[in-house]
């Protein structure tokens, strides 16, 4: 939020918890100030309504990307895959449930007639309104620690017992710790004053009743997770906004203001039946520190801030203090390794595909399919490829990661891996000419081309070409027609969209936004029309075949088209996800009605389903190479009783502290007196010994 005007101290800091008539709460003295303006000088209801519903934006866009961070870094591997999978999975929800909560903000702007945000806070230094201060990094308990206290409500949970009571109190100091000092802020008194100021300050004219159309919607964008026998499913919050009456408007803005805080950064607790970040960010917490007291490997060992910057040719000058503070910040996490930094490249150049694909989303208003009978019936519009477009960008970006915490950060390869560095382009802008907002999309997917045929893949056919990279460049140039169509004011050409069987299973790709599905994994794809008949889904095929082979052309028996509508027992189709627009089931029913047909010249692969990247060896450790505190030395201090019986010196599940106390370290483990449960064995002594002769690496 650099540049605008955030005063410090204007967001009121959770104090700690306090016990009140038997439940554990902030001061009332504190809530009670919440309705305040957060804005001075004093603005405008509807001025300060914006300026807040900006800063909501960039909040929820910068814990979004933290979160992936930490999600991404999770190694799921043995001896613990089934546990390190439910915690990469509940941060990566944790994360969409941000995303929801960013859309809903860019609606409630469109509401209002705001201008839509989409920038985030980049710097290492703390704002007056964040949290805590923006860091990538791994999955640790003090990265945890601060997401625990962030997302916090007033009143904790009535069935908290004491031990955990007492474990949240550490984690507070904890928390303050890893953020320089700092207590971590609360940002529930933004989501508290917006909803005040939808309830009582804001004007009835100040609402547009004009922007639904504008709007993202839950059918389009929603989420349902999976869960664990017996927990709640928390399903995506993407608030629109259809009404046409001011008081509904005013009261469905208001709600959703809550839920969102209610689910994420509000003061007010999540209503019964449900669970609230604080609660899956409190149970992920206690879980990576059983893993880590089990001496458990829970994450690659990536960079800390990952970024493609260029190491200046000169040292800045000692007297210039903040090129000096930014240049000691840069080098810890500058990605050397030439492959890797162009992979980090890559996830750059379609992290701005994402943003800006997005971001011109919400800009037009008409619909994603057409609803004309015939061949088109179901076909995307420009506004629908940019739905696709953006899910297939959070795709990639996924993959992309995956291979980017496996790579070497520096050149010749040390201990640390690199990692996504979600860096923001250079501009958020879109241009005020539709056509040109198509040539930034086409300018940003030629870079990504050009980059992967210059420096990762210039021969598809070499023996060890990468799956992705190849499934890439195709997609890129298939949308790269369509862009430069639009770029050029002629619209979407038909000829670039799927026809016949094709559609039918392109529909059903879409349908799961081109991720790999779990139960009965993506059945639809890599198979002709043949193959794909003969399929089962459920243990029945997705059409109904007469005894003489034909196609059953009653569209009413298809499997499929049950499944779809939900007519069927058992599930919808697809699970988890929104069902399938009208329009794109009406067009399997017209496909199935003219007997199924092939697509023209018949046996082709009807979508071929995108490759992930070829995993990087594991190779064992040279015997060489200098040990590292994150391979090697932090699995050995167990949480209990290693790390709480020291905490009161210093941390040893944090690098510095154990780098800065080494030799003292070193003295006690050798004399018995650590741990206090029973001396190391001499190996593990030794280890901790040639750590230290290899020069305390990170």
């Amino acid at each position: 939020m650099e540049g605008r005007f955030f005063t410090p101290g204007s967001i009121i800091q959770m104090p700690p918890w306090e016990r009140v008539d038997g439940a554990r709460r902030v001061p009332a003295a504190a809530v009670a100030e919440v309705p305040g303006p957060l804005h001075d000088p004093p603005l405008e209801p509807h001025d300060e309504a914006v300026f807040l519903l900006t800063a909501a934006a960039e909040i929820e866009h910068a814990l979004m990307v933290q979160y992936l961070y930490a999600a991404y870094s999770v190694r799921v591997a043995d001896p613990n895959p089934t546990e390190l999978r439910l915690v990469q999975d509940r941060l990566i929800q944790i994360a969409r449930e941000e995303m929801g909560h960013l859309a809903t903000v860019q609606n409630l702007l469109h509401l209002i007639g705001g201008p839509l945000n989409f920038n985030r806070e980049h710097s290492p230094y703390s704002s007056a309104i964040y949290p805590f201060r923006f860091t990538l990094e791994p999955v640790t308990l003090d990265s945890l620690a601060k997401y625990v206290i962030a997302e916090s409500p007033s009143v904790l949970p009535p069935d908290l017992s004491e031990a955990d009571v007492a474990l949240l109190e550490q984690i507070r100091e904890d928390a303050t710790r890893a953020n320089g000092g700092q207590e971590v802020r609360h940002v529930g008194p933004v989501y508290a004053r917006l909803a005040y100021l939808f309830a009582d300050g804001l004007a009835d004219d100040d609402f547009r009743l004009d922007t639904f159309a504008l709007q993202a919607q839950f059918p389009d964008w929603g989420y349902e997770p999976p869960v664990d026998p017996g927990e709640p499913a928390e399903p995506l919050i993407v608030a629109s906004f259809p009404e046409t009456d001011v008081a509904a408007v005013r009261a469905a803005a208001v709600a959703a203001i809550e839920a969102v805080g209610a689910q994420g950064e509000g003061f007010d607790p999540a209503p019964e039946g449900t669970e609230s970040h604080f609660e899956r960010f409190f149970d992920i917490y206690k879980r990576v520190s059983a893993l880590s007291s089990a001496g458990a490997t829970i994450t690659w060992p990536v960079a800390t801030n990952p970024n493609t910057t260029s190491a200046p040719i000169e040292p800045p000058s000692a007297a210039d203090v903040v090129a000096v503070a930014l240049e000691a910040h840069a080098s810890t996490g500058r990605i050397n390794h030439p492959r890797a930094r162009a992979w980090a490249h890559l996830f750059n150049l379609r992290y701005r595909l994402l943003l800006g694909q997005l971001a011109h989303f919400l800009r037009l208003d008409n619909d994603l399919y057409s609803d004309t009978p015939g061949p088109g019936l179901g076909d995307r519009t420009d506004r629908g490829l940019l739905l696709i477009g953006t899910f297939d960008e959070m795709r990639h970006l996924r993959k992309i990661a995956g291979k980017l915490v496996q790579l070497p950060k520096d050149d010749p390869p040390g201990p640390i891996n690199a990692g996504p560095p979600f860096e923001l382009p250079y501009t958020l802008n879109l241009p005020d000419v539709e056509s040109q907002r198509w040539r930034m999309h086409l300018d940003a997917s030629r870079a990504a081309v050009r980059l992967v045929r210059e420096q990762l893949q210039p021969d598809d056919s070499a023996a060890d070409a990468d799956g992705f990279l190849t499934d890439l460049v195709s997609r890129d140039a298939q949308a790269q027609i369509v862009m430069q169509s639009l770029a050029q004011g002629n619209g979407v050409p038909p000829e670039s969209l799927p026809t016949g069987f094709g559609k039918a299973v392109t529909i059903l790709e879409e349908a799961v936004r081109g991720f790999t599905i779990g139960q009965h994994g993506n059945l639809w794809t890599e198979r002709t029309r043949d193959q794909f008949l003969d399929v089962r889904f459920f243990e029945q095929p997705p059409v109904q075949l007469n005894q003489d082979g034909s196609v059953n052309r009653d569209p009413d028996t298809a499997p499929l088209v049950q499944r779809l509508e939900g007519t069927a027992t058992g599930n919808r189709m697809p699970r988890f996800r929104p069902p399938v627009p009208g329009a794109r089931i009406g067009f399997i029913r017209q496909w199935i009605t003219e007997g199924a047909p092939d697509n023209s010249p018949p046996g082709q692969i009807g979508v071929e389903h995108e490759r992930d990247p070829n995993p990087e060896p594991l190779t064992a450790p040279d015997p060489t190479d200098p040990l590292s505190y994150e391979a090697d030395i932090r699995g050995l201090f167990r949480e209990t009783p290693d790390r709480t019986s020291m905490l009161f010196r210093f941390d040893l599940h944090r690098y510095e502290d154990v780098r800065d106390n080494a030799t003292a370290i070193l003295a006690r483990l050798e004399d018995g007196s650590m741990p206090c449960d029973g001396s190391w064995p001499p190996e593990r002594i030794a280890t901790f010994r040639q750590w230290i002769t290899d020069g305390r690496q990170p």
